[in-house]
């Protein structure tokens, strides 16, 4: 797995750096057809890379916070290719590409988990309904990323448009409303997975120790999380909510999203994965 992820983390970082030059200065086509190759050839080994984890540990990797990492980079660099194939805009590379990168990379330096038996044996019977509230949380975060990196663009592309102040990025943003379009896409997608997640989550804890709420911070911040983005869907649909409003509350979100899976590693209680 370490060589596989290895490969990936090198093919991101060329995408990232690629992309970071992009902000400052024009580069040829070229340069960014070979980043988005390479970011192709790193989603490849990335996902034989969590392929191999899984079939080595004969489960769903995503028992450690390296393994969370490694997942959630693979499921944005996912997304970020679909949306690419969907909407052709390299602008949404400048940021999605570094993210992907930082994740990979966090996987690759983090230590893997020597022994997860103990968690799968105290998990029982609810092992797979568990699994499958991760996987949920998971591809929700990344869905969110993909929102966080359209509302930045969005709010950037707004402000120059009220100063009137165009900046060297002008000329390579994508509109306004693909990237309202793309925030809409990402929050109902990621809402529902989020939603489902937790979901399963008060199922699988009541199946296993009878309970449906421990009180711990990653469910308080769980509950924060489902909070603000059903806020913007509500507001959306009933009020209309497009634009600035639903981008700065989606970078709230993520802001808390963050926080989340950094505490995943320190917080105790009943989440807490080493």
């Amino acid at each position: 797995m370490s060589a596989l992820l290895l490969i990936a983390v090198a093919c991101y970082a060329f995408g990232a750096g690629h992309a970071l030059a992009a902000l400052w200065r024009p580069l040829s086509p070229r340069w960014f057809w070979l980043a988005l190759w390479l970011m192709g050839a790193g989603f490849a080994a990335h996902t034989a890379s969590v392929v191999v984890r899984g079939w080595e540990v004969a489960r769903c990797p995503l028992l450690s916070y390296q393994e969370v990492c490694s997942f959630l980079g693979w499921a944005i660099a996912a997304y970020f290719l679909g949306a690419y194939a969907w909407y052709r805009s390299q602008s949404f590379a400048a940021f999605a590409m570094p993210m992907v990168f930082l994740f990979a990379l966090a996987a690759w330096l983090l230590p893997a988990p020597s022994d997860t038996a103990a968690v799968l044996k105290f998990y029982g019977q609810t092992a797979s309904l568990l699994t499958l509230h991760a996987v949920l949380f998971v591809f929700a975060y990344a869905a969110f990323a993909i929102l966080f990196v359209a509302a930045i663009l969005y709010i950037v592309q707004e402000r120059q448009l009220k100063r009137k102040q165009f900046g060297p990025l002008w000329s390579r943003l994508p509109s306004l409303d693909t990237c309202d379009d793309v925030s809409t896409k990402a929050l109902m997608i990621g809402f529902a997975l989020l939603t489902l997640g937790i979901l399963t989550g008060i199922v699988g804890s009541r199946r296993l120790n009878g309970v449906y709420w421990h009180g711990d911070p990653l469910e308080f911040l769980s509950l924060a999380t489902w909070l603000i983005y059903f806020c913007v869907v509500h507001y959306r649909l009933t009020a209309g909510w497009r634009g600035r409003k639903a981008a700065w509350l989606g970078i709230v979100g993520f802001a808390i999203v963050i926080v989340s899976l950094v505490g995943i590693g320190w917080f105790n209680g009943f989440h807490a994965i080493g």
